[in-house]
């Protein structure tokens, strides 16, 4: 099993009803409730609305205040306006660079149909619990409890991040006559590009219960408003290996925003709001979508056993000994020690240069025992139209590995090293490594063992927080060795440390800081 991280390409949020660009944005503040910035004129001098500029209803078409005709912009001197409750809510759109994972399947060591798909993003609360309630948030808003979000796609448009950080313009008397951080240039709540509208906000959130402008891809329930973004399922993964094989990618609208129920909340006197990094984020809190590849190596060639489930594996390597794909799926057939063909199945592709069937025994035929020494042949292996002679491999069945008596069997314990990558080595953004583990039994130097439990995992530190990059994932298993392929093409510059797991018997042993490393920019 590996990982892959696809990380965002653009992002904006934008706020209801408004034509604010918050493209550049480091977080993406997610509100929904009251609304402050809607002034009702009611003629009555002793009204007043917030000390800002607003618009007075003139009824004359030719007047008009932030696009809307008829009225007129009045400055904070003028009265007879009062400050109505109304609801907002914003919503963060997004795109993902898929290219290089697409490079991966259109090469044929990843299938598409296999991965899954989780799309994260930090919050950005989650570090001060002070948060949780009794803090109020800029501008009058508290943080959200209780809530939904759900991850939604619309089609049909093409769309600009724009250039945009603030909400609003700060109003105030020592304000910079040109406040270079503002923008109105889309995309915003009206506009995907400078010439192209879209629906209020990229679709109307009142078809319900079946959206119609729409798709809903995974919804997420929060508790205390602190928790990440961890969105997944099969729709997800659907859309996303669609995705993958498919040129159309500039059409597409990813976004993340409450329910429709909890946005038309309506009469509320508090505004809620969520906050996430967004990929402008100058820390290592970047959302990213993250891709869980099936292609996990464990060759129980050297340990064959009945009754038990058995891998055997195919290597192919060009003659530079670069991993290679085949033309197609060879075929193998399983001849016992008297040549007798006793099973013929089709291989399997799981990564590049690398077949496999699963042939598990549950007896031997006729007067057969274990251990018996059994072939594998291997035909129908065509490299670029040039067929290859057929490979004839072995293995042995041996009896099956259970035990059963009276002895209660010890936890394996060995001691790990591990090679392919130096201590304190400084490797460059987009290499690729090819990292042994090796395992030694106690109190040996050279006798080694092949172990089909180990686990790895990959992190690096925020002060005294272990920030995950690669969640424990299995190590493979070749007949030879135990190793893991990692691809620092994904990883962002930054100090990694490396932690060693393996489990036996119920024992679990860890064994951390195994090593650290550094992921250098390679420019």
């Amino acid at each position: 099993m590996s990982i892959h991280r696809s990380y965002f390409n653009k992002n904006n949020t934008i706020i209801s009803n408004s034509l604010t660009n918050t493209g550049r944005n480091p977080v993406t503040q997610l509100f929904y409730g009251r609304s402050t910035s809607k002034c009702v004129y009611t003629g009555y001098s002793g009204d007043t609305c917030g000390n800002k500029f607003y618009c007075r209803e003139t009824g004359n078409s030719g007047d008009s205040c932030d696009g809307v005709t008829g009225f007129t912009k009045t400055g904070p001197g003028d009265t007879g306006f009062t400050k109505t409750f109304s609801n907002n809510h914003s919503r963060y759109i997004f795109d993902i660079d898929l290219s290089d994972l697409r490079v991966k399947v259109n090469s044929c060591c990843v299938t598409a149909s296999a991965l899954t798909h989780t799309l994260k993003m930090t919050n950005t609360s989650n570090f001060d619990d002070t948060l949780i309630n009794s803090k109020v948030l800029m501008n009058d808003t508290r943080r959200a409890t209780s809530f939904e979000l759900q991850l939604f796609k619309v089609t049909g448009y093409t769309w600009d991040e724009g250039v945009g950080y603030d909400y609003q313009v700060p109003h105030a008397s020592l304000e910079p006559q040109y406040n270079t951080t503002q923008s109105n240039r889309p995309s915003n709540w009206a506009f995907s590009d400078t010439v192209t509208n879209w629906l209020p906000g990229t679709y109307v959130n009142t078809a319900l219960p079946s959206p119609t402008t729409y798709t809903v891809l995974a919804t997420q329930k929060f508790d205390h408003g602190d928790e990440n973004i961890s969105f997944s399922n099969v729709l997800l993964d659907n859309e996303i290996n669609n995705r993958l094989n498919s040129s159309a990618v500039s059409d597409v609208v990813y976004g993340i925003a409450y329910i429709p129920p909890i946005e038309q909340i309506t009469g509320s006197t508090e505004s809620y709001s969520v906050g996430f990094f967004s990929r402008h984020t100058q820390t290592f809190y970047e959302p990213f979508l993250e891709t869980s590849i099936d292609d996990l190596i464990v060759d129980d060639r050297g340990n064959f056993n009945l009754g038990c489930s058995n891998r055997l594996f195919l290597y192919v390597y060009d003659c530079d000994g670069n991993p290679i794909c085949l033309d197609v799926d060879p075929t193998v057939e399983i001849i016992d020690c008297t040549d007798a063909v006793v099973s013929t199945l089709t291989a399997t592709s799981l990564t590049c240069g690398a077949y496999y069937i699963d042939y598990n025994a549950t007896s031997l035929p006729g007067t057969q025992t274990a251990p018996v020494q059994y072939e594998d042949v291997w035909s129908n292996i065509s490299i670029g139209g040039l067929v290859q002679t057929p490979i004839t491999n072995e293995f042995i069945i041996n009896d099956n590995a259970f035990t059963i008596g009276t002895t209660s069997i010890k936890p394996k314990v060995y001691g790990y090293s591990v090679s392919g990558i130096r201590e304190d080595e400084k490797i460059k953004n987009g290499d690729k490594r090819k990292v042994y583990v090796s395992a030694r039994e106690p109190y040996t130097t050279s006798n080694s063992a092949l172990v089909d439990n180990i686990q790895y995992r990959l992190y690096v530190r925020e002060g005294n927080t272990q920030v995950e990059v690669i969640p424990w994932t299995m190590v493979n298993m070749s007949f030879t060795d135990n190793y893991f392929l990692l691809d620092t093409s994904w990883m962002i510059p930054n100090e990694y440390h490396l932690d060693i797991k393996s489990t036996s018997n119920q024992q679990v042993d860890t064994y951390s800081k195994v090593i650290k490393f550094q992921i250098v920019n390679e420019k």
